[in-house]
């Protein structure tokens, strides 16, 4: 039944493909285990845009997470994004929780970002992640999800964006995780032209 969903939404999704612009967003990384339930991670992506053709943005992220009790996690991430003409600095502050279920998976992710450039505050926002999975083997993991950007410009709260993704992750071996996904990305809520990009992409981990 999960495979089905997944697959019907892939194809809903995918219609928008010739329309607009295709991005893809490919990264590689690192995750070591500390004591006490913490864990440290390193990851490097690059983002490639207009159909693949041309370079979007390299970003370096670094998280701090500490795995309060069972099925809840708090996280610190900090990242450095480098464009062709401009260097962003992000600080994010968040939580999450996991519960497992006999079908599937439920995880609800909330975190609040701060987004800098050349010193100075530009963008606030608060993000809410709701991700639906479901193992079939010890190797594939498929998934749905849906994200939604709450956008704080004068004090005020507005929807600003949201993404839909479906995707699986493959354990490759105990420590090599490889991740492939699709992203429906929609900006610009409050705007009369919004912006809609189609993602692909992997994402490599390696865990100690």
């Amino acid at each position: 039944m999960f495979s089905r969903i997944w697959f019907v939404i892939l194809l809903i999704l995918q219609i928008g493909f010739s329309e607009n612009d295709t991005e893809s967003w490919n990264s590689v990384g690192v995750e070591l285990k500390l004591p006490r339930s913490f864990a440290l991670g390193l990851e490097q992506e690059l983002r490639l845009q207009n159909n693949f053709s041309t370079f979007k943005k390299t970003i370096t992220d670094m998280s701090l997470s500490y795995n309060a009790f069972d099925g809840f996690k708090l996280f610190i991430p900090l990242r450095y994004s480098l464009s062709q003409d401009k260097i962003k600095k992000r600080v994010s502050f968040g939580g999450s929780y996991k519960q497992n279920f006999k079908i599937i998976n439920f995880k609800y992710r909330s975190k609040l970002q701060r987004e800098y450039e050349q010193g100075k505050l530009v963008e606030r926002i608060i993000r809410n992640k709701v991700t639906v999975d479901k193992r079939f083997n010890k190797k594939l993991k498929p998934f749905i999800a849906v994200e939604i950007f709450h956008s704080l410009k004068n004090d005020q709260y507005e929807n600003d964006e949201y993404r839909i993704s479906v995707g699986t992750s493959f354990n490759l071996s105990k420590k090599n995780k490889l991740k492939i996904f699709y992203t429906y990305k929609c900006e610009g809520l409050t705007k009369l032209n919004r912006e809609i990009v189609n993602i692909v992409g992997f994402g490599h981990t390696i865990s100690f």
